[in-house]
């Protein structure tokens, strides 16, 4: 089951006019889309998405219900090099379970969950029954790095 995380209403500052850059919303620094699978897919089919799309991991989708199982990461995927591609499936390879956060969330809500033993990403989402907006992810978060 998906973990939704709160939004932060507490906003003082407009990161647009000067203010924190760690208060912008999410649904600002997020990839739009997200990249999913099926859940009896092959590995073959999630290596295939990982390097057509250029993405990092890709969300597994029940085949009965549609809804997040988790996240297949390319890290990984590393442990299943050796394997037969074609008879393992997409629901076996899950490394991460589905978080999500809501587009109104700050950048700094989502650094503290980014931050979180293995959570690499998090789906963008008004909540846990609604259609993704998105991913974050710690390269989304590297925008509010301002060069010296």
């Amino acid at each position: 089951m998906p973990i939704t995380l709160p939004r932060n209403s507490a906003r003082t500052t407009d990161p647009l006019l000067g203010g924190d850059p760690y208060d912008i919303q999410v649904r600002e620094l997020m990839t739009p889309g997200v990249v999913t699978i099926a859940e009896d897919a092959s590995l073959a089919r999630v290596y295939g998405a990982i390097a057509a799309h250029g993405v990092h991991a890709v969300l597994v989708l029940g085949i009965q219900t549609g809804r997040p199982l988790g996240w297949v990461t390319a890290r990984g995927l590393l442990a299943w090099m050796d394997s037969d591609h074609a008879l393992v499936s997409a629901r076996d390879a899950i490394t991460e379970p589905v978080r999500t956060i809501e587009p109104t969330a700050t950048a700094r809500d989502a650094i503290r969950e980014l931050s979180q033993p293995g959570t690499t990403h998090l789906l963008v989402a008004r909540s846990e029954h609604a259609l993704p907006e998105g991913v974050v992810s710690s390269l989304n978060l590297m925008s509010l790095v301002r060069s010296s």
